[in-house]
């Protein structure tokens, strides 16, 4: 098997989340992150081999813009009992090939899909403890907060309580979210039929022990040294974003040696565009979304206060205080995209922690952000 010298695996944090899980399996955690940080990256490597090793069974399904949550964890359910009972059952002979040299063997069948979803869900989860008794089901739900909708969503979060509730040592539960405001409302809201009252915290972004991994990397590829301090800048203008900071370094390498760290960025950005998404999602927004918006870069916006209004209206060339009112049509339409989610009343963080980050870096610089 070749191995990737540019990974940067987290046994330690693996471990602490696997620890976590053990000392609670009767409670989910919860781990919220901007999307593009890695978290994905380490569930189906760093956290999936960890659970193996601790003779767990690793069952990932991603529900980002997943229209049916549950018919994707059953068909991730149907994939793993396909591969189990291909490895454990004797499966019976279909052809012998000339002097019995070569056999055919049918794949063992299938669990029928029934029209009930859940009920599906249950029949295979017990299935699945029946083959594999002494083994938990370690159930990694990344993007998690997709559930928190109404209908489908709602549905998912009921049959998977319903395992819960029928295998309480047989299944470890751990949701990811890229939307801390609808991440928190799914395990933190009393009212939900499922994850209340799910530990949750953040995951970690990397630091200066990736930044010196890159450096070395980076390093043996090219025998040249980079001072850490600009490897660092540079991750923190592609927004602690590991994959891009990965590309950036080997572009740095092929296609922009001998240059600086701030030349040979901005060399990286105008060939891939890592910020188009955001550039995008801001240039839809109207005028006075984009004030908006410029205004919750702020650590404590009071965006309905009289000094928010007039930089609003200055920077829409009014005379006038923009009224509460447009404020709020405002924010209820950007909440209607997605863009921002309500933390409390009067309080809205953005949805996407990664577009913030974004608009603060665009909006210190001369000319943008606007």
């Amino acid at each position: 098997m070749r191995i990737d010298s540019w990974r940067y695996p987290r046994p330690q944090l693996a471990a602490h989340y696997l620890g976590l899980l053990a000392d609670a399996p009767r409670r989910p955690l919860a781990v919220f992150g901007p999307r593009q940080i890695g978290k994905t990256y380490f569930l189906t490597h760093d956290l999936t081999e960890a659970a193996e090793q601790q003779d767990l069974r690793p069952l990932y399904v991603d529900l980002w813009s997943q229209p049916d949550p549950l018919g994707a964890i059953n068909t991730a359910l149907a994939t793993a009992l396909r591969e189990l009972t291909s490895k454990l059952q004797r499966t019976p002979v279909t052809r012998v090939g000339a002097f019995g040299l070569s056999v055919g063997l049918a794949a063992p069948p299938a669990l029928p899909a029934g029209s009930d979803p859940a009920a599906w869900l249950a029949s295979q989860f017990a299935e699945l403890r029946r083959l594999e008794p002494q083994r938990p089901v370690l159930l990694m739900l990344d993007e998690a907060q997709t559930l928190g909708k109404s209908g489908a969503g709602d549905a998912a979060m009921k049959a998977i309580r319903a395992l819960f509730n029928a295998y309480p040592h047989g299944l470890l539960l751990l949701l990811t979210g890229s939307s801390r405001s609808q991440l928190l409302s799914l395990v933190g809201d009393h009212s939900k039929t499922a994850f209340k009252l799910a530990a949750h915290m953040d995951f970690p972004l990397l630091g200066m022990e990736f930044v010196a991994f890159v450096a070395e990397r980076y390093r043996a590829a090219s025998r040249r040294e980079v001072p850490l301090p600009e490897l660092d800048w540079a991750f923190s203008q592609l927004l602690h974003r590991p994959g891009e900071m990965i590309d950036f370094v080997r572009y740095w390498i092929t296609d922009a040696p001998g240059r600086d760290a701030a030349e040979a960025l901005a060399r990286f950005k105008q060939v891939n565009s890592p910020d188009q998404l955001f550039e995008e999602v801001y240039a839809g927004c109207t005028a006075l979304q984009r004030a908006v918006l410029r205004e919750l870069v702020s650590e404590a916006p009071q965006l309905f206060s009289k000094a928010t209004r007039e930089r609003v209206a200055a920077a829409l060339g009014l005379a006038d205080p923009v009224a509460p009112a447009s404020v709020a049509n405002a924010i209820q339409q950007l909440e209607a995209q997605g863009i921002l989610g309500k933390v409390q009343r009067g309080r809205y963080a953005f949805e996407d922690e990664g577009f913030r980050a974004w608009l603060k870096s665009a909006a210190a610089a001369p000319g943008e952000a606007r």
